[in-house]
Formats: structure tokens, C-alpha cells, sequence
């Protein structure tokens, strides 16, 4: 997949051990990044510490919420997500940057992909819908619960994150949500996980849905488990087609910036269509959007061979 695969003074660690290294590096750089973050957070908004961890109960309390919880939401995240995997590559891979493969690709393949990820949603919107309605076994009612009590908390800040008062809002949003989440997420998943992956079992398809199963996991929204999977995997093929590390980070901006956009438009009744409510998705919309997804897809896989690489 990448040219790293042959370098002779990569780390010749067993597949497990490189797994439990890559979390526990992710964990330590989060803590740290979450210590920074949380130090901001009462700096801007004047909260005691001891209310920090149940700071949702308090969103509409105390001023700058939204500002002190982008801040809080970049420290103990995606900055986290981009050392854990700068470090797991240069001292325990023992690889440089430029083994994550960033070859220039054609401009139009940026076009291309930012057409495949918006037409994607209309069938992902489906996805979402029925994974919403997933009953669990009597038996697992008390998971069932938790899932649904986190699947709440998590809805109310989604909501509070995308009510913007202000354009400023917005930015600052588009840059935490969609530039810093593309950048590290696809650093961590796609160009670490999915790459050591590849190296272990020399299958492309177990490294790609390896990786975007962690990749929706980590997330723990369980009821948006399959569609952020379905996404993920997304991400991998074209990362996979392209040997660009960029287009999958792009995709993720597009997918997590239009959505931002939309919510924006939707707020200020620029636009009559509310992007997060899926059952607004007619089925004919959803066929038609997979349809379009595959065929662009195809259009990927037939021409990776001219599009990998810019003479």
C-alpha cells in the first residue's frame, strides 16, 4: 500500500503489541491533552474545577460555554490523536512522515471526492435511521440503557455545538470539527492503524474495515455505530485507491464541514432542509444516493491507476 512497507528498519513488534502501545499512547496523550484542555475551560468560563466533569448540566450557565467547550473538545482530542501518532511513528515505527504516502494526485480527485461524500449521506442518512431503531435482546436492557442514556448526552451536545449565535461560531466550529478532527482521525485511523494493519495481514479489506470498526467504536455513539463504520471504510478505500494520506483527511473535512454548514443554513432558515434529521430522507433519495455512491466509486477503482500519481 505505501512504500513504507519495505523499508528495512521498520520495528518488527507482533501485531498485538502494536495495538496496545498505539492505545496506550492515544490514552496518555489524551489525559495530557484533557488536563491543558480542562485548564482553559475554567479559565474561560469561570467554572470550579469541581463541576468540570459534569459540565453539560451547566451549557446554558456560565459565559463563553461554547468557546471554552471547542477549546476543551481540541485539547483533549484531535491534538491528542496527532502526537500519539507522531509519536507511535517516528520511535516506535521508526518511520518518517512521508511513509503515510502524501503522493500528489490529480486536482480533480478533490472534486471528485467532495461529490462522493455529500452524495453519500442521503443513503447514510438511511443507515443511521435504522440503526437509531436498533431494540437490543431483553437480556441486554441495562446496556441497552446506557447506550441510549449516552446516546442523549451526546445528542444534546451535538445540538449545543451546532446552534451557532454568530458566524464567528461557525468558523471556529468548521476549524475544531472538521479541519482538526479530519487531520487527526485520518492520521490515527486511516495512516497509522490502517496502515500497521495492512503490514500484519497483507489484506487490504482487513486493514480497511479494521480500521474504520475502531474508528467508529472509539467514538462510542453506538445508535451511529454502522453508518460512522460505512464512513470510515469510505475513508480507507480512497486512501487505499489513491496512496494520498490528503484525500482521506479531505473527505472527512467535507463530510464533517458541509454538515456543519448545512446546520448553519438550516439555523438561519437560509435553507428549509434540516441535514440531521434522517427520516426527512425519502427512500427513493437514499437508492439514488447509494446508485450514486457505487458508480463513483467504480469511477475510483477504474482509474487508480491514473490518478495515484502526477507525472
Amino acid at each position: 500500500m505505501t512504500n513504507f512497507a519495505t523499508s528495512s528498519s521498520q520495528t518488527n513488534l507482533p501485531f498485538i503489541s502494536k495495538i496496545m502501545i498505539l492505545v496506550g499512547l492515544t490514552m496518555i496523550f489524551m489525559v495530557i491533552g484533557s488536563v491543558i484542555g480542562i485548564f482553559f475551560f475554567t479559565q474561560i468560563t469561570g467554572m470550579p474545577f469541581d463541576q468540570v466533569a459534569n459540565f453539560q448540566k451547566y451549557l446554558h450557565d456560565y459565559p463563553n460555554m461554547y468557546d471554552a467547550v471547542m477549546a476543551l473538545q481540541t485539547f483533549s482530542t484531535p491534538i491528542p490523536f496527532i502526537g500519539a501518532s507522531l509519536f507511535f511513528w517516528y520511535i516506535i515505527e521508526k518511520q518518517t512522515v512521508d511513509t503515510l504516502s502524501f503522493h500528489e494526485v490529480k486536482p480533480i480527485v478533490f472534486i471528485v471526492v467532495a461529490l462522493l461524500v455529500i452524495g453519500f449521506m442521503g443513503f447514510d442518512a438511511l443507515i443511521i435511521e435504522w440503526n437509531q431503531g436498533m431494540v437490543l435482546p431483553e437480556a441486554m436492557k441495562g446496556i441497552e440503557k446506557w447506550m441510549k442514556n449516552s446516546e442523549e448526552a451526546t445528542g444534546e451536545m451535538t445540538k449545543f455545538l451546532t446552534t451557532f449565535k454568530t458566524p464567528s461560531q461557525l468558523i471556529v466550529a468548521i476549524v475544531v470539527v472538521a479541519v482538526l478532527a479530519g487531520i487527526s482521525e485520518e492520521l490515527l485511523f486511516r495512516g497509522v492503524l490502517q496502515n500497521i494493519t495492512l503490514r500484519a495481514f497483507g489484506n487490504p479489506h482487513v486493514a480497511i474495515w479494521f480500521a474504520a470498526f475502531t474508528f467508529s467504536f472509539i467514538h462510542l455513539q453506538f445508535y451511529g455505530f454502522f453508518p460512522r463504520m460505512l464512513l470510515g471504510a469510505l475513508f480507507g478505500y480512497l486512501y487505499y485507491w489513491t496512496k494520498n494520506l490528503w484525500v482521506p483527511m479531505f473527505a472527512h473535512f467535507v463530510n464533517n464541514g458541509f454538515t456543519l454548514l448545512m446546520a448553519y443554513l438550516y439555523s438561519t432558515k437560509a435553507v428549509k432542509i434540516d441535514i440531521e434529521d434522517t427520516k426527512s430522507v425519502p427512500l427513493s433519495m437514499a437508492l439514488g444516493s447509494l446508485l450514486f455512491t457505487v458508480l463513483i466509486l467504480r469511477w475510483f477503482w477504474m482509474n487508480r491507476a491514473e490518478i495515484k500519481y502526477k507525472n
